[in-house]
């Protein structure tokens, strides 16, 4: 408010067009909620335990702890790496304000985002980067991608976080379980049901990952954009936070974070 007094108040990404269609019933947010909780919880703790395996395997006791070792390790992860984004540029993003372009399923295109890559850049890619993905297989080869980079960049023990890589990836991956639960839900569906159960698995995503349910949810809050109707959505997301750790904790014990009692 000091800094940008004539700024506007809201953040970056926007859910939903600005006039919505329908109103989003209760039965809709609470089934939406709980599958996008409960799916939400067995990726990030399948990702979780992937990491851990990886990590105990690449980075094994019994193998040289040699210097050129670990840097040889670490290039080939690097590499493995990129070449999974010159098959999938989507992995390759470079901002906050890119996480835009997964949100609403590619509507907006890389290319239009702050940081946007080159086209020479994306010239091998097997989902075009700058068009809305045409099913939701194509949003499923694009989430495990960015998926598998950002189990091999943890495991690589590269400088950054997870965190809005994370909800990038659940922004994707949302979109393919829009598609495949589509039958759930009746063909006159409110055009908030989408954009509610995207919002509520990159949030349950994230919190079976970091187990911080209240703490995903403002992530979320605060970064969505002013259009964004969050007195309807939130509540899905809520839902979808606590059962998403709820379920977590029954899946397992271990968590990504070491966090201190």
């Amino acid at each position: 408010g000091l800094l940008g007094p004539g700024a506007h108040v809201g953040g970056h990404f926007t859910y939903t067009a600005k006039a919505a269609v329908g109103a989003l019933h209760g039965r809709e947010m609470v089934l939406g909620g709980l599958l996008m909780g409960v799916s939400g919880a067995v990726v990030g703790t399948c990702f979780h335990k992937a990491v851990s395996f990886l990590k105990k395997r690449i980075w094994s006791k019994k193998s040289s702890s040699s210097k050129a070792v670990s840097i040889g390790k670490k290039v080939l992860l690097v590499m493995i790496i990129g070449w999974i984004s010159t098959l999938f540029p989507q992995t390759m993003f470079w901002g906050e304000p890119s996480l835009q372009c997964m949100v609403d399923g590619q509507c907006t295109a890389f290319s239009a985002t702050p940081h946007g890559i080159p086209a020479a850049m994306m010239q091998a890619a097997r989902v075009n980067p700058n068009e809305p993905f045409a099913s939701g297989a194509a949003a499923l080869q694009v989430g495990l991608a960015k998926l598998s980079a950002i189990a091999l960049a943890s495991c690589a023990k590269l400088p950054g976080g997870v965190i809005f890589p994370l909800l990038s990836n659940g922004a994707t991956l949302g979109h393919f379980l829009v598609s495949a639960l589509q039958p759930f839900f009746s063909a006159a569906s409110s055009s908030l049901v989408s954009p509610m159960m995207i919002m509520s698995f990159m949030c349950a995503m994230l919190t079976s990952i970091t187990r911080t349910p209240l703490g995903s949810v403002l992530i979320l809050a605060f970064t969505a954009s002013g259009v964004t109707p969050l007195s309807v959505l939130l509540p899905g997301v809520l839902l979808a936070s606590y059962v998403s750790v709820w379920v977590s904790e029954k899946l397992s014990k271990d968590t990504f974070f070491s966090y201190s009692e």
